[in-house]
């Protein structure tokens, strides 16, 4: 038509989808192939412990599962309390109580002469229970009421999604939605050898962060119903961040992100308390370093708010475990008794040294009959080779003198190392502060409750090797260090042997899994 105006065509509606996409095609692409190589591990071995392990036998696991279940279908958790067997009267709800008995898996916790019920019998059996069975009358007596919710929070979103399923399909839904806490914890492991090592020795970032993606708790735990993997994720995720903090320095987004990783982690579990006197240490070396900059009050100011916001967290996971606690607290989380015994310092300061070391002369054992765990019990057996299941499922004791000496061989090494390439070491002096304030942090915290359970009248002692699956990564620091002080080809065989031992365990460790149950 004359005088009408010709326009250029539109373009595509799905051409800003296209970019995005290509976009997101292109990071993916950016992302180092060693680190999707372990991330793929991870998740495979992840998935295996998880369909592997008996429906709620991982350590804890039917109170922790019982805990997310009442979560979701009242909007509030369980209130606490010791049971006295494995599943009280109302520790569970009827639809878990027909799961436990029918599936004979009240049975099979800590007990290796059984396996679960898996009959066509049994299943038609447990159908019938099941059907119409409450869901919501597991108010307790839990005793893991106590823990702060955060993570169970987490857990009944795919507990919703699932709930038209069965609840072992349920179960295994919730312990699926572990992985990205566990890539999570490979990823910020990459990030910690990175700025540790740079991003150039990329075979010694590979086997720092695989010794963290290998080693078998950590993708155990991946694979249960339980906090210790999202507690791990955070601590992770705030070491790589007190590390970054050191080349940044006090930038906002870098000081609010430590204060908030600590207020999700005592949001977590009580042993998050372990991040707040770390992440303090972390944020005074920053603003120390950057001391002569100009802003100096606007960063105090910051800081101040990071550490308020811990504060904050803080108090609310006292408030909701004191809440929920029938007996005890939420310090009593951490040693199954409300009694201290740090009126006694020299018997605390007693009990850490017999824990490491041979005692001295004159030094009585700590309380109870049996003796309490050692080191070769807590690290070598139960962090470093592992025991799975609900810790009944462990390798033969063979393994565990192996991997001990392997252990005490690489300690003596790093400690060589260290002195033989001290001026190297010295230039790192920052980064190694920050990495004892967060394993000095723990350690003390872990020692300390062990020390006040073993001075109650029980005299139990609840440290367990999983508790220190939160520091692996430190342990990825030190076999990086030893791949990385080596000689190049000495240390490139250290490194895959270091690899190759890890998938061993872990696929062993499967294997056993699996005899143990099905068998």
């Amino acid at each position: 038509m004359a005088g009408a105006e010709l326009t250029a065509p539109a373009p595509p509606r799905d051409s800003a989808l296209r970019r995005r996409l290509a976009a997101a095609g292109t990071a993916v692409r950016r992302v180092p192939r060693p680190l999707v190589a372990l991330l793929l591990a991870a998740t495979v071995l992840s998935v295996a412990w998880a369909v592997v392990t008996a429906p709620l036998d991982g350590p804890d696991e039917i109170g922790h599962a019982a805990y997310v279940q009442q979560l979701a279908e009242t909007g509030d958790g369980p209130h606490g309390g010791e049971t006295g067997t494995p599943s009280g009267p109302r520790d569970v709800s009827t639809e878990a109580r027909a799961l436990l008995f029918w599936a004979n898996l009240d049975a099979l916790a800590r007990n290796d002469g059984t396996r679960p019920a898996w009959s066509q019998a049994e299943q038609d059996a447990y159908g019938r229970a099941a059907r119409g069975a409450a869901r919501d009358d597991g108010a307790g007596p839990n005793p893991l009421a106590q823990n702060p919710p955060l993570y169970y929070a987490y857990e009944t979103v795919p507990y919703a999604v699932g709930s038209g399923w069965s609840l072992p399909a349920r179960l295994l839904l919730m312990r699926l939605a572990n992985l990205p806490l566990l890539w999570l914890v490979v990823g910020f492991s990459w990030l910690i050898m990175g700025e540790l090592f740079g991003r150039r020795r990329r075979f010694v970032q590979t086997v720092g962060t695989g010794a963290v993606a290998l080693l078998p708790m950590v993708t155990f735990l991946s694979g249960v119903i339980n906090p210790e993997i999202a507690l791990t994720a955070v601590t992770t995720a705030a070491i790589a961040l007190g590390l970054a903090a050191l080349r940044l320095g006090p930038r906002v987004p870098v000081v609010l992100g430590l204060g908030a990783l600590g207020a999700a982690g005592v949001l977590i579990h009580a042993r998050g308390l372990a991040l707040l006197p770390a992440i303090a240490i972390v944020l005074a070396l920053v603003l120390w370093r950057a001391r002569r900059e100009p802003g100096g009050g606007r960063r105090l100011l910051v800081a101040g708010g990071a550490l308020a916001l811990m504060g904050v967290a803080l108090a609310a996971a006292l408030a909701y475990s004191n809440r929920h606690a029938d007996v005890g607290n939420f310090s009593g989380e951490l040693t199954g008794s409300g009694s201290s015994g740090l009126t006694n310092l020299g018997g605390l300061a007693s009990y850490v040294w017999q824990f490491y070391f041979s005692p001295l002369a004159g030094m009585l054992p700590p309380p109870g009959e049996g003796g309490v765990p050692g080191y070769r019990q807590i690290y070598v057996q139960q962090f470093l080779t592992g025991q799975f299941g609900s810790l009944e499922v462990q390798y033969g004791d063979t393994v565990y003198a192996v991997l001990q000496v392997v252990q005490a061989l690489g300690l003596i090494a790093l400690f060589a190392l260290v002195v033989r390439h001290l001026g190297r070491v010295r230039a790192h002096a920052a980064q190694i502060v920050v990495l004892v304030a967060f394993l000095v942090s723990m350690l003390v915290l872990l020692h300390v409750a062990a020390w006040q359970d073993i001075s109650s009248p029980a005299h139990a002692s609840l440290l367990a090797g999983r508790y220190l699956v939160c520091l692996a990564a430190i342990l990825g620091v030190a076999v990086a260090s030893v791949v990385a002080l080596l000689p190049r080809r000495v240390g490139v065989v250290l490194g895959a042997f270091v690899l190759a031992t890890g998938a061993v365990l872990c696929v062993g460790g499967i294997l056993v899994s699996l005899v143990r149950f099905y068998a």
